[in-house]
Formats: C-alpha cells, structure tokens, sequence
C-alpha cells in the first residue's frame, strides 16, 4: 500500500510560520511554569539561563527542520499508532510502562532540582550550571539533528505503513542518536538547575530510555525490513565505540 500522493505533498509542506512562533511561546511557558513556581523565585538566574536557552535552541531547531523536512514535526505530533501489526503490538505496547517512568523522570529532573533552590539545598556553582547548560543544549541539538534526518522520528513506539529505514547520517554511527542526545540533556538539566538531588529522577528517566531501546529495537526486527542487517552495520546504539 503507497501513500496518497496528495496526503505526502501535504506532509512535506512547511508549517505555517504562527505555529513556530506558537511553538516558541509553548516551549517558554511550558518550562517556566516546570521550575520557577517550585523554586518560588521568578528571578531566579539558573532557571533563566536553562529557560531562555533551551527556548532559543528549540526555535532555531525547529524553524530549519520546518523547512528541510516539516513532515518529522507531524508525525512527532501525533498521538496515536497506526503501524502496530501482531508482530510488533507485544514491544509496542511497552510504551504503557516505560513512558510514564521516562515523564517521570524527566520532569521529576525540574521539579527537584527548582524545590533545592527554594529549600536551599546544596547549590551546584553558576560557572558549573554555565557549563551544563552547553552540554545539556548540545544534547538538545543532538536530538533535533536527528529528527531532521529521520522523518519518522515518532514520539511513539511505532512503525508507518511507508516507513523506511535511515541508515545515513548520524544514523550510520549509531542506531539511536535521538535517544544519545535525549540522555546527555536529561542528565543535565538537574547541573543547570544548580542540583544534585535533581540527578536522581534524571537518572530514572535515562534509564527508561536505555530499557525502551530493547523493546524498539525488538519492535524493529519484527517490523522493518533490513533492520537485522542494520544491526550487523551499525553495531552501536548510544555511543560510537562504547554502547
């Protein structure tokens, strides 16, 4: 079965530019309202510095991948499965238990880490958060490199009725760079945030991420053709080398 051709002319043409500057305000306000009412401090420096970066490095992202590849914003978009076959539906459906640790870890990250400011719990130096805050926005940009270069990046563990395998780019390093990126910023952002104690729902939620790559890649044998020699190419998931 091929898709309609006037449904993939519609996929691929940019989004209108009010639902970037949509996007930008959703990003800012989203992540405000995650730390400064539990740090209770709208002055708070540390929170500025992660809010206004990560908002910027958001809308730069998105503006190029609106314009080099608008469909990988749609299908990230999307809120249902509509691959899931009897093959794949056992690891698919994993998302019904790992996704919930994976929010909770990644927003249990700015919860904690804005209730240390306001507890005044051990805070990490501002030159440390500085430093953070370019690590954890490279992992960021890390992400968006690779939904540029994947259209069918979804937020969901599922496979397209047209989904082809992307085996180029940072996709011929290793097999999850979106996942690689979303680690090194879920890690960081506690070290923005200027907490330690923030490090642990960081770390759950890494960790979710690390298990959900077993179910996908299991999901992906099934699935998708010529995955299994893609794991024979591509030997690392994570990190060139090591994992």
């Amino acid at each position: 079965m091929t898709e309609n051709p006037s449904k993939s002319d519609k996929l691929d043409q940019p989004l209108p530019l009010w639902v970037m500057f949509l996007l930008t305000i959703y990003v800012l306000v989203i992540f405000s309202v995650l730390i400064f009412p539990f740090a209770g401090d709208w002055r708070w420096m540390y929170g500025w510095v992660y809010v206004i970066t990560i908002t910027i490095n958001f809308t730069v992202s998105y503006i190029i991948i609106n314009n080099r590849n608008p469909r990988v914003i749609r299908n990230r978009s999307k809120i249902k499965k509509e691959g899931i076959t009897d093959d794949t539906q056992k690891a698919a459906s994993s998302d019904r238990t790992i996704y919930p640790l994976l929010v909770i870890g990644f927003f249990g990250a700015f919860v904690v880490s804005s209730l240390g400011h306001r507890f005044e719990w051990y805070i990490l130096p501002l030159m440390v958060s500085t430093c953070g805050a370019l690590i954890m926005n490279a992992g960021l940009a890390l992400v968006n490199m690779a939904t540029l270069q994947n259209s069918y990046a979804s937020k969901l563990l599922d496979i397209n009725k047209d989904q082809v395998l992307v085996d180029t780019g940072l996709y011929s390093r290793v097999r999850h760079p979106l996942y690689t990126g979303a680690i090194v910023m879920i890690l960081f952002t506690p070290i923005v945030l200027g907490s330690l104690w923030g490090l642990i729902p960081a770390l759950l939620g890494a960790l979710s991420i690390v298990v959900r790559i077993e179910f996908e890649e299991e999901m992906l044998l099934k699935g998708m053709e010529g995955y299994k020699d893609y794991q024979s190419r591509v030997k690392y998931k994570l990190i060139p080398k090591i994992y």
